[in-house]
């Protein structure tokens, strides 16, 4: 009887996750309408869930089962209820952020109170940063950062970035004195680090390595940029880069004149460089909702989830679900590009999630998750991917001459082409290594963490009196997210190798890449092991040793 009952509880754990997940998305996109009818679904498919939990004896069950079961309790426990479902932080507005007595409020209470209320005004301030005069949101500063030849308009841009490292990291004592959000929730993440709860902790567990060999592959990741990019312009004379001057030196191999790739045009190379994979997003069921309009919140930080789970239909056919891609696209250009693809990544893996109800779920790495999602968006800054997808090819390998030393007139250099493909990657990895030092030494002060990382492995110029690392929104979301990115280059990296051992380059385009590597990579859930579903595809653990020979200029598609 026990296994008719277990049964019995899947599909209604199903039937209760997709509630949420057309609740959770209804939320996101601000449909009051929905919202309400979705809320009294969702209590009432919960409310069978756990009936059904009760009545489980999972002494009688088999060890397949019983995990099965214990991934039911954990989804139960951490995405269902009142304080379950995606981590919408609340709406807020400029003057509420501004309001010295609602911080120091949420300052003492700390916690949940005030991560959400860093996270809400982090979201305002991030879509209403001032250029001399116009608001702009934060892609939108980052994209031109990248795009402006003159240095003085760019050390603008980059400083107009700094209401927004200071909604996270607090202001000094001339600025209003209100102390960082980040240090007070730093604190108390530290612990729950020292306990051993830690992403960094669960990612290892996850890909069978340890806590120490994912520090030591961040680290590989900054001596190879430094020694590929920084010591050859430290030994040419070239000074430290200005941070704000970042942006602009990663694009010198591929500058493209502005608006030469709308919002429009991002959309449909997304369909077409997927369509080319044999991933057919309509085809799919996959939502892309990327336009801002004014019924829907803003979303600062761009985001997959399932809008309803996979699920075997009568007859023996199967529903994909309803992956949904949330994001705010203005310009477009080419940062807009390579995260629209990126995350839908994220979605084309959640479609081909096959496996039983208790399974349907993200893989149990999060870097594994991230690095699924880049399996196709790493080739964006790839020279022979934009001469395939974009309408315009690579514009500008001879940047024009503004006065810059870095936009000199002159072919790109090698530098400038691993500049393009990997300073994301080199960037991530300071974040990454920034969050296991201040994790480990949460009194240290965070700014001169950061300025000796990116002096030592980026050779960025320190400005330990700007908090500028303090522009991503995940460090106050989820503590430690951002060592997923580095890690997800890696285990990328390894992927991608295999896969074109396997099947040859796909730039331009291969129709069966999609149903293979369904079958090989995103089809679990969780099912098996991220550390088993590696192994199948590589023949061993994951190594950095692909994404390192890529960095060392060796081997690069």
């Amino acid at each position: 009887m026990t296994p008719d009952r277990l049964t019995r509880l899947e599909v209604a754990y199903l039937v209760a996750r997709d509630a949420r997940d057309r609740l959770d998305v209804a939320r996101v996109r601000g449909e009051p309408a929905d919202t309400h009818v979705l809320e009294v679904e969702a209590a009432e498919t919960e409310r069978q869930v756990r009936r059904e939990l009760v009545a489980i004896d999972g002494t009688q069950l088999t060890v397949e089962d019983q995990r099965a079961l214990a991934a039911i309790r954990a989804g139960v426990n951490t995405a269902l209820g009142q304080d379950g479902g995606l981590p919408v932080a609340p709406e807020a507005t400029l003057a509420e952020c501004d309001d010295a007595r609602a911080w120091s409020a949420a300052l003492a209470a700390g916690g949940a109170t005030l991560r959400q209320r860093t996270e809400a005004c982090y979201g305002a301030v991030a879509q209403a940063l001032d250029v001399n005069g116009q608001t702009l949101n934060r892609l939108q500063v980052l994209a031109r950062l990248a795009a402006e030849p003159e240095a003085a308009r760019r050390r603008d841009l980059f400083l107009a970035l700094g209401p927004l490292w200071r909604t996270v990291d607090g202001m000094k004592a001339d600025d209003g004195g209100r102390p960082s959000p980040y240090a007070a929730l730093l604190r108390e993440s530290a612990r729950a680090w020292r306990a051993g709860r830690s992403p960094i902790a669960a990612n290892a567990d996850a890909l069978g390595v340890t806590e120490r060999e994912i520090e030591t592959w961040v680290v590989a990741i900054l001596d190879a940029w430094r020694a590929a990019v920084v010591d050859p312009d430290r030994a040419s004379g070239q000074p430290p880069v200005e941070p704000w001057d970042w942006w602009w030196r990663a694009g010198v191999a591929q500058r493209r004149p502005e608006g030469s790739l709308p919002r429009d045009e991002i959309l449909a190379v997304n369909r077409a460089v997927y369509a080319a994979l044999g991933a057919d997003l309509d085809g799919l069921g996959i939502v892309l909702d990327v336009t801002p309009r004014p019924t829907r919140p803003a979303i600062p930080v761009a985001f997959t989830t399932f809008g309803g789970r996979p699920r075997a239909l009568p007859g023996g056919s199967w529903w994909r679900g309803r992956p949904t891609v949330l994001a705010t696209y203005v310009d477009g250009g080419l940062d807009e590009l390579a995260e629209l693809i990126h995350e839908t990544g994220h979605a084309i893996h959640l479609a081909a999630i096959r496996t039983r109800p208790a399974f349907t779920e993200w893989p149990a790495s999060d870097a594994l998750t991230e690095a699924l999602a880049d399996l196709v968006a790493h080739d964006v800054a790839d020279d022979a991917w934009q001469h395939r997808w974009l309408r315009d090819g690579v514009v500008s390998l001879n940047p024009p001459s503004t006065g810059d030393a870095e936009s000199a007139p002159g072919a790109a250099t090698e530098r400038d082409v691993l500049r393009a493909r990997y300073a994301q990657t080199a960037l991530d990895a300071a974040w990454a290594l920034f969050e296991i030092r201040q994790h480990a030494d949460p009194d240290r002060r965070a700014n001169d963490t950061w300025s000796e990382i990116t002096a030592t492995w980026l050779g960025v110029a320190p400005h330990p009196d700007w908090s500028w690392w303090a522009m991503r929104g995940q460090l106050i979301q989820e503590p430690g997210y951002m060592a997923n990115y580095a890690i997800g280059a890696i285990l990328s990296a390894d992927m991608r190798a295999a896969i074109r051992t396997a099947r040859g380059s796909w730039i331009d385009g291969d129709p069966g890449w999609y149903d293979w590597v369904s079958e090989r990579l995103y089809r679990f859930g969780l099912e098996r092991s991220p550390a088993a579903v590696l192994r199948d595809l590589l023949g061993r653990s994951p190594t950095a040793d692909a994404l390192l020979a890529e960095l060392a200029g060796v081997h690069r598609p």
